[in-house]
């Protein structure tokens, strides 16, 4: 194999069938070459290796048969090479901007660990929700979660108000002796609750 002119159909069909040697010879003409180009376009070393390596595992991955000649695996490469450094510059810059919209006091550490200790409440809230009967979880859903009125959960699931109103009284017992404390924070997260 490695006696073939990469120039060469026969090279090229070697490369359609996936042989290593054949893609490995590739590798190396093209992977410095690529990673010059992408640093030039998102001046980050590690980025720019990270997307060439995305573009040869998808070259390896994909149907080569569309390949006619090297100038044309070339020019796959060096397009699918700019697209995802752009592709990268675009999110980049999307990030920047969402991080920039941020008031500078939801940038400490207390803002954070605010969040993660919310996000731990909810997971926990809906961890004890998920533990009621399946009746008696569906109409807390249905109420508390979706906002829909006692009278139209009895006539969806045709039964009475009343049997609405004990459901929802046994849902809210359940979860305050669950809960313990985190229950004071659920009418937070489910007002009316």
């Amino acid at each position: 194999m490695m006696n073939i002119d990469i120039q060469s159909a026969e090279f090229i069909q070697c490369l359609e069938r996936g042989e290593q040697d054949a893609f490995q010879r590739v590798f190396e003409m093209y992977h410095k070459p690529l990673c010059f180009f992408a640093t030039r376009i998102v001046r980050d070393d590690s980025e720019a290796e990270d997307i060439v390596q995305e573009v040869f595992l998808s070259l390896w991955k994909m149907n080569r048969s569309g390949f006619p000649n090297l100038k044309t695996v070339k020019t796959f490469l060096y397009n699918s090479v700019q697209h995802r450094c752009l592709n990268y510059l675009r999110d980049l810059e999307i990030r920047d901007r969402n991080y920039k919209n941020l008031h500078r006091e939801e940038l400490d550490e207390d803002y954070f660990l605010c969040q993660q200790i919310r996000a731990e409440v909810v997971a926990e809230l809906f961890s004890a929700i998920d533990e009621l009967p399946e009746k008696c979880k569906d109409i807390f859903r249905r109420s508390y979660v979706d906002g829909q009125e006692d009278k139209k959960i009895a006539e969806e699931l045709d039964i009475s108000l009343n049997t609405i109103k004990t459901q929802k009284q046994r849902a809210k017992s359940y979860l305050r002796t669950r809960l313990g404390d985190l229950f004071v924070y659920v009418g937070i997260f489910f007002p009316g609750l």
